[in-house]
C-alpha cells in the first residue's frame, strides 16, 4: 500500500511539473502539497491502484515522462504557429481512436497525456471498448496523434505489470500448496504434536 502511495505521489508530481512548464522552489512546493493532499484524500482507493512496476517498467515510465515533456514543448510551438501564422490553419476535427489499451489506468494515463498536450483534448473514453473520442486543433495534429509513440510505451508498461502479477500469483499458489502440504503431514500442527507427546 505504501509503495502504491509513493508511486501515485511521484506520478502526480511529475504531471504537475509538466503542466506548469517550469521548475522552481515555489512551484515545486505547491505541487508537492497538492500531490500529498490528493494521495491522502484518495487513500481509500489504494487497493484499486496498479501494483508497483518492476524496475524496467519504472525506467520505461521515466522515459515516457521525458518524452512527454518534449512533446508538450513541441506542441506549444505548433499551436503558436497555427494561431499566429495559420501554418497549418486551425480546422478543428474529432477523432475516433482505438489504442488497444487493456487496463483502466493505462487508458486514464493516455487520456490525461492527450489533454495536457496543447492542441488536443480527450472528449470521451468508452470503458467497454476502450475507444477514445479526441478533439484536435487541425488535421495534421490529429494524424500525429494517431501514430503517437506514447501508446507503445503504455502497452509495454501494461504487459510488464501483467507479467509481474502473474509471477506473484504463481508464487502465492506455490506457497499455499507448500503450507497446505505441511499441514496435511502434521508438521506444522502444534495440536497434533501435543497429543502425540502425551500418548508416548
Amino acid at each position: 500500500m505504501r509503495k502504491q502511495a509513493i508511486l501515485l505521489f511521484a506520478i502526480l508530481l511529475a504531471f504537475w511539473t509538466v503542466l506548469v512548464g517550469a521548475v522552481n522552489w515555489s512551484l515545486t512546493l505547491v505541487g508537492t502539497m497538492v500531490a500529498l493532499l490528493t494521495v491522502w484524500f484518495w487513500q481509500d482507493l489504494g487497493p484499486r491502484l496498479p501494483r508497483l512496476l518492476p524496475f524496467r517498467g519504472l525506467l520505461r515510465l521515466g522515459y515516457a515522462l521525458v518524452l512527454m515533456v518534449g512533446w508538450v514543448i513541441q506542441a506549444n510551438f505548433t499551436v503558436a504557429k497555427t494561431l499566429l501564422f495559420s501554418r497549418p490553419a486551425a480546422k478543428p476535427i474529432f477523432l475516433l481512436m482505438e489504442p488497444n489499451l487493456r487496463t483502466n489506468w493505462g487508458r486514464v494515463l493516455f487520456a490525461t497525456c492527450i489533454t495536457i498536450t496543447p492542441g488536443t483534448v480527450t472528449v470521451d473514453v468508452d470503458p467497454e471498448s476502450g475507444r477514445f473520442i479526441v478533439h484536435a486543433l487541425n488535421h495534421e495534429t490529429g494524424i500525429d496523434l494517431l501514430y503517437w509513440r506514447l501508446v507503445d510505451e503504455i502497452i509495454y508498461m501494461e504487459n510488464a505489470l501483467a507479467a509481474r502479477k502473474a509471477l506473484d500469483a504463481g508464487e502465492e499458489e506455490k506457497h499455499g500448496m507448500a503450507t497446505g502440504g505441511s499441514d496435511r503431514l502434521g508438521v506444522s500442527s502444534p495440536v497434533a504434536g501435543h497429543h502425540r507427546s502425551h500418548g508416548s
